[in-house]
């Protein structure tokens, strides 16, 4: 077999092609604008395209090709020198603790994506010029967080269920407090199919990157309502409003109850 790298080496110089460097940020931003998340790098993807796109590749550094012979297996084996060079950027990520790798995702998961972790989420706002403080708010997944929504969707249903969390712990990280909100958000529009519980609405945002739907608890946080699917319900905007300030209420049966003061 031939000295694959060097060779590697010499067609992404021969072709212009961007650095590792700058594909990897290029690859974070991205990540970010699309939820954390991208599938394996395959042709004809979205993303491959679209980070092409971003470097204004040519055709010719968009269809270059690596042959590596193998002789004593006297095959040959091709890959489009793009790709390759997305796979090694993302790779290099993945050393860098920056975003977890298909073969790590698949088993949290079962999908075979890359993946922010909390640390390249923050490279990736820096990198955006966003700040930091707007974490909390945004939809954007990361390893970590998928752990804590792993945890919550295999929590088994308890009879009598108590929503009050009496023995909650009162000192919480930072971070550890960020990370169980955001887990409980996702993992609650995610059990209610990213639909309105109340009025059925169920729509993307205008940038298609995150759906209009919130989680919302039951029994509120701050009255020691758990962090838990049992304890949330996924609402609209408008309705989730409305529920917090009384104009109706959900009881045992399932049902909603409206304020009929507000009816007439």
């Amino acid at each position: 077999m031939i000295d694959e790298v060097s060779y590697e080496s010499r067609m992404l110089g021969r072709l212009a092609m961007p650095t590792r460097t700058q594909v990897g940020r290029a690859l974070l931003r991205t990540l970010f604008k699309h939820g954390g998340v991208v599938k394996e790098f395959g042709a004809g993807q979205e993303v491959v395209n679209e980070l092409a796109d971003e470097f204004q590749l040519n055709r010719a550094q968009r269809t270059a090709t690596l042959e590596t012979v193998y002789r004593k297996e006297d095959r040959v084996k091709k890959s489009l020198l793009w790709h390759r060079l997305l796979f090694r950027a993302a790779d290099l990520l993945g050393a860098e603790g920056l975003v977890s790798r298909p073969t790590q995702t698949v088993r949290l998961t079962g999908k075979r994506e890359w993946m922010l972790t909390e640390k390249g989420f923050d490279e990736a706002l820096r990198i955006s010029q966003i700040p930091k403080t707007a974490k909390e708010s945004l939809p954007t997944k990361s390893y970590e967080v998928q752990k804590v929504v792993k945890k919550l969707l295999e929590t088994p249903t308890r009879e009598n269920y108590e929503p009050f969390d009496t023995a909650r712990k009162l000192v919480r990280t930072v971070r550890e407090a960020g990370l169980r909100i955001r887990g409980f958000r996702q993992a609650v529009i995610e059990v209610y199919d990213f639909r309105c519980a109340a009025c059925g609405l169920k729509i993307n945002s205008p940038d298609s990157l995150c759906w209009e739907v919130e989680a919302a608890h039951i029994v509120p946080h701050g009255s020691l309502g758990r962090d838990d699917l049992f304890n949330g319900i996924a609402l609209c905007r408008f309705h989730h409003w409305a529920f917090d300030v009384g104009w109706f209420a959900l009881l045992d049966n399932y049902k909603i109850s409206v304020v009929w003061g507000i009816m007439n």
